[in-house]
């Protein structure tokens, strides 16, 4: 076991992410205290912090410490987090006698740091050296991010980011799910009943997705998964001819479709993508060893990975590619050499090399044990097989990113001809153009090109839960588009339909009303958040203080919102504050904190308010903190205000019941501290009980 201790919570998920990176099979723990000895472990990573310096040390039983104190000014979180992970990489080789081909990087998109530094006029020799003295990164690493950085720049040349975008349309289904998997996916044996369902649904989302955006250019279209091609050859054909009749696609550049999995693959689906103008296909086998596809759950043949290609090929597809896991429960180089030989026969027009990354939603991260006899086996020499193989097939590197755990450290590369690079995978890394997403969990990503910022706009992943909701996933887009821009550009009401849905009374309310209803809204609500978090923290075991605290702030936690009622709620606030709604919606937080600060509350209540809105994985507000960075108080509070918001009335919408209420949570567990929803459930569960029984 390793103990992670720090004295507060600073750059947690950092110097996480650097450890994990050394020691990717030991379990690892943070504990946040300031006594030097809160907890003993194995092996001890212990940073304190203080005015202006960091204090690092790496300590084992029976070995001898490793220290190092080093000055910092906290004023430059960016400078700071560096030097930290610098330092802390530096002792971590010193210890382990190991460096990693990444250095201290722990970013999923290395690439972008070469592009960046490229378009800023930056020469080889410069982003070198910056790599190598910020990071650490090997020379290798570096000579990979240039090249694939110059050649997404060149490809990208052509592209009107700011008038264009990209189209995503996302098939949840799967023949089955596979082992390592932790997309939403649905196997089609138990949910085809709702595969007709699914499709109506979307058809509604791309009627109106094609309206709001037919003023724009559209590049890419992308269907993903899951795996569309479950969908039967009808269904297929009808979800093909609504995008190529709604959608203006005289500017596409690439139409994908991701076949997948050979066995959801037949002639007459093929034909259909063919004949409805698809460009470029994925069959992907993942790995050619039988014995491993049976392992990880994919219920097809080898033989038949090659017959769905074969018949691609003749139906006269010139762009396909292959997907391929490096990683892989049980597979040796000998294995990882042997689907790649047969990969060079069939000789496809891209390949993507995929190191296996273990996310927690993976079968093969919960079922441990039924995987326990199989060793995983990735490093520099496997990926370096891969790259000249892919080389020695006339394929070179277009795009790269990097995942959390993945196996040895390393990254995933997609490999093409040089004219066969996949554009929407390049936009959607570099993050330059707009994403359109459609269906269930798909996440729409809008980029404001004029300050760089990225608005994401998510559906539920849940597929029955999307259905009978599609009006309100419609008009989350509807009411993100009317917000940042109303017309269009000819000067016409970009969703025409927005007016229509309006309560005209309830916008003409004066602003004592709005305060009335808004005052009255955050105390049931505060009072409902209070009560819960209060009893998951005593449920959960904490002191008697913490539960207070808690429970203080889960009462006033919105009271940020209070100064936000005059651009909220009023209509001449709607008529005229469209373009910054979003940013002052997410300021309540940050305002509350000030509030509560001049009144000289506790910084324990403080810290839960500023950041009841930060997201596990680090895609909340305001600060974009991830996993034990967020305060436990606050960790709380999110898991408390999303299931007391979605359990209550809303204007838009009636409560959803308990179970409802905790599938929609699954669905977006990303957001949540796990042992913290989890007791949720378990206290939710019991508080049932006990009714029952009374």
């Amino acid at each position: 076991m390793i103990i992670i201790r720090l004295n507060r919570q600073e750059f947690e998920y950092d110097i996480q992410s650097l450890v994990k990176a050394f020691f990717p099979k030991t379990e690892m723990k943070t504990v946040v205290s300031e006594a030097d000895d809160a907890e003993a472990g194995d092996f001890i990573v212990d940073v304190r912090y203080t005015d202006a310096a960091i204090h690092l040390s790496l300590e084992e039983i029976g070995k001898k410490s490793l220290i190092s104190s080093d000055k910092v000014d906290f004023a430059d979180r960016t400078g700071t987090k560096n030097k930290l992970k610098q330092k802390l990489y530096q002792m971590l080789c010193e210890w382990t006698g190991k460096e990693l081909p990444w250095g201290s990087l722990t970013g999923i998109r290395p690439a972008k740091i070469a592009v960046s530094m490229l378009e800023a006029g930056k020469n080889d020799d410069e982003i070198r050296q910056y790599m190598q003295d910020t990071y650490y990164t090997s020379a290798e690493k570096i000579d990979l991010s240039l090249e694939i950085g110059k050649r997404e720049l060149k490809i990208l040349a052509p592209i009107d980011y700011k008038n264009g975008y990209s189209l995503y349309i996302g098939i949840p289904f799967c023949p089955t799910t596979c082992a390592y998997c932790s997309f939403t996916s649905y196997p089609l044996a138990k949910f085809k009943k709702i595969t007709e369902p699914y499709l109506e649904a979307l058809l509604q989302e791309i009627d109106f997705a094609a309206k709001a955006y037919s003023d724009r250019t559209l590049n890419t279209v992308y269907i993903g998964g899951g795996t569309p091609t479950t969908l039967e050859a009808e269904q297929l054909e009808r979800l093909l001819k609504a995008v190529c009749s709604k959608f203006d696609l005289s500017h596409m550049l690439e139409f994908t479709v991701e076949a997948g999995r050979p066995d959801s693959i037949t002639r007459e689906k093929l034909e259909v993508l063919k004949a409805n103008g698809v460009t470029r296909i994925s069959i992907n086998p993942q790995t050619m060893n039988q014995k491993t596809l049976d392992i990880i759950g994919r219920k097809h043949t080898v033989e038949q990975i090659k017959e769905a290609f074969s018949m691609a090929r003749e139906i006269g597809f010139d762009n396909i590619n292959m997907d391929l896991i490096v990683g892989l429960p049980g597979e040796t180089p000998d294995n990882v050499r042997y689907t790649l030989e047969e990969i060079k026969k069939m000789a496809p027009d891209s390949l993507t090399v995929h190191s296996l990354a273990l996310k927690r939603a993976a079968r093969l991260n919960i079922m441990k044990k039924d995987f326990s006899d199989y060793h995983y086996e990735n490093d520099v020499d496997l990926m370096k097989m891969t790259e000249n193989y892919a080389r020695e097939m006339g394929l070179v590197p277009y795009y790269l990113y990097r995942q959390k755990n993945m196996e040895g450290n390393m990254e995933n590369v997609g490999y093409s001809t040089v004219e066969k690079a996949g554009l929407y995978n390049i936009l959607i890394m570099e993050e330059k153009q707009t994403i359109l997403a459609l269906g269930a969990g798909a996440i729409s990503k809008f980029v404001n090109y004029d300050t760089g910022e990225i608005e994401r706009v998510a559906n539920v992943k849940n597929v029955e839960i999307y259905v009978s909701k599609i009006d309100e996933m419609i008009d989350r887009k509807r009411n993100y588009f009317h917000s940042i821009n109303p017309l269009d550009s000819h000067g016409n009401s970009r969703v025409t339909e927005i007016d229509a849905e309006v309560d005209e009374d309830g916008l003409d309310a004066d602003l004592a009303a709005a305060y009335e209803l808004a005052l009255t809204d955050a105390f049931h609500h505060g009072v409902k958040v209070s009560n819960l978090a209060y009893d998951l923290a005593k449920y959960m075991g904490y002191d008697d203080e913490f539960c207070a605290n808690v429970a203080l702030a889960g009462m006033v936690h919105d009271i940020g919102k209070m100064l936000l009622v005059p651009y909220l709620n009023t209509k001449a606030a709607i008529d005229t504050m469209n373009v910054k709604k979003i940013r002052y919606i997410r300021s309540h937080a940050t305002l509350g904190y000030q509030i509560l600060k001049e009144k000289e509350f506790a910084e324990e209540i403080l810290q839960a308010v500023l950041h009841h809105h930060e997201n596990f994985d680090g895609s909340g507000f305001p600060d974009n903190l991830i996993g034990e960075q967020i305060p436990e108080s606050a960790r709380i509070l999110r898991i408390c205000d999303v299931y007391t918001a979605l359990t209550s009335d809303r204007t838009y919408r009636k409560s959803y019941g308990e179970e409802t209420a905790i599938r929609l949570m699954i669905e977006e567990v990303k957001n949540f501290d796990l042992k913290m929803f989890i007791a949720l459930q378990r206290l939710l569960h019991e508080d049932a009980g006990s009714a029952e029984i009374e």
